[in-house]
C-alpha cells in the first residue's frame, strides 16, 4: 500500500515538473513509474510522447504513441504515427485496412472475449441440464460445442501472434534462422515496426513486410 502511495506522489511531482516545463526531470520520474495496465499508464505515455517530440526523439515518440494506440485505436494517433513513419522513411505505420483491423482487435479483445465466454458457458449449461435430466445429447450438439471451444481457444491465443515492437538499433539484421551465422534476409533501420512472437533464447521470430525471420531480442522494444 505504501508503495502505491509513493508512486502516486511521484507522478504528482512529475506532473508539476511537466507543467513547469522541466521536461527532462519529469521524464525521468515518468519512466520509473510506467507499468503495464496501471491506472496512470495512458496519462504517462501521452506525456512521454510529448516530451519525446519536444526533444526531437522521434523513435520514442513512435513507441509511446503506439502504446496509446494499442488501447484506443485512435484515428488521430494513427495519423500522427503515419506522418512520422513517412518523414523518417520507416515502415509499419501505414493506415491500411489490415492494420486498422489489428489495432481494433486489440482494443475490443476483452469485450469480445467476455461475450464469447458467456456464450460458451450458456451452451455448456444447456448440455449439462440435458445430461442431468437423462435426455439425449445429439452428436451435432457435441460437435458444435467442441468446435466452439477450439475456436475460443484459438481466439484467446491469437494476440500472441500480433505482438508489436519497434526496432531501436540501426542496421538490425533479420536472419533466416535463429543464429548469428544464418544468412541475412533483411536489414531494418531504427524506428521500423515489426510483429514478433516465439522467443528462442536471445532470438525472436518476427514478421516484417510479409517476410518471416529472426532478430535479436535486444534489437527492438516491445509495445505494451
Amino acid at each position: 500500500m505504501v508503495h502505491c502511495q509513493l508512486d502516486r506522489n511521484q507522478i504528482k511531482l512529475a506532473d508539476s515538473l511537466f507543467k513547469a516545463n522541466r521536461l527532462l526531470d519529469a521524464e525521468r520520474i515518468y519512466k520509473k513509474n510506467r507499468f503495464p495496465n496501471s491506472a496512470e499508464e495512458e496519462n504517462i505515455s501521452f506525456k512521454l510522447a510529448y516530451i519525446a517530440k519536444a526533444k526531437n526523439d522521434w523513435v520514442n515518440e513512435l513507441y509511446y504513441l503506439s502504446s496509446i494506440h494499442a488501447r484506443q485505436n485512435s484515428n488521430v494517433i494513427a495519423q500522427r504515427l503515419e506522418e512520422i513513419g513517412i518523414k523518417h522513411q520507416v515502415s509499419g505505420y501505414e493506415r491500411s485496412l489490415s492494420d486498422q483491423i489489428a489495432w481494433l482487435y486489440f482494443f475490443l479483445f476483452p469485450y469480445i472475449m467476455g461475450v464469447l465466454i458467456l456464450l460458451g458457458m450458456y451452451a455448456a449449461i444447456i448440455l449439462l441440464n440435458k445430461y442431468r435430466k437423462k435426455r439425449r445429447v445429439r452428436r451435432p450438439q457435441l460437435a458444435f460445442i467442441s468446435i466452439y471451444l477450439l475456436l475460443l481457444f484459438a481466439f484467446c491465443n491469437f494476440p500472441s501472434l500480433l505482438q508489436f515492437g519497434i526496432v531501436t538499433k540501426d542496421k538490425t539484421y533479420v536472419r533466416a534462422s535463429a543464429s548469428s551465422a544464418a544468412p541475412v534476409i533483411n536489414q531494418l533501420k531504427k524506428g521500423n515496426r515489426i510483429n514478433y512472437w516465439i522467443n528462442q533464447d536471445i532470438w525472436v521470430t518476427c514478421l516484417f513486410n510479409g517476410k518471416i525471420g529472426y532478430i535479436k531480442s535486444n534489437d527492438f522494444r516491445p509495445i505494451y
